[in-house]
């Protein structure tokens, strides 16, 4: 499957195991096709740096790097106005366009609350282990 994940998603398999986890797993065995942004990859960076998460700078390069390596990064063709409700989550809406993905993978109310846009499923992770 052709996917996005959401930047929630990519946090909670960094510092924790679980669904997330093994959604990134999927991506890396080559199961799925994962497509990102340069901003969704800031994004997820200045998260993880946060000091709230206490995360090793360089273990999050290390990440980030990683995510790059196994991402087709593309730049959103579309600029999104009235997507979701919180205009943050509109850059994972436009990702999601332009790489004509089958799902979003997001744990994020403000999208979730969607369940579909332009023709892609949104769901949690949970929900997508469960249909694959």
């Amino acid at each position: 499957m052709k996917v996005v994940i959401d930047i929630n998603i990519f946090v909670s398999a960094f510092l924790w195991e679980g669904n997330p986890e093994k959604i990134i797993d999927r991506v890396i065995d080559g199961t799925d096709v994962l497509y990102i942004t340069k901003e969704i990859l800031e994004q997820i960076s200045e998260v993880l740096n946060r000091p709230k998460f206490n995360a090793d700078k360089e273990g999050v390069k290390y990440y980030i790097k990683a995510i790059e390596e196994m991402a087709n990064e593309l730049t959103a063709a579309i600029k999104i106005q009235n997507g979701s409700r919180d205009i943050d989550d509109n850059s994972i809406l436009e990702c999601g366009i332009t790489g004509n993905v089958d799902y979003i993978i997001t744990g994020d109310d403000d999208l979730l609350v969607l369940k579909e846009f332009n023709g892609i499923k949104i769901i949690t992770p949970k929900d997508y282990l469960e249909i694959i």
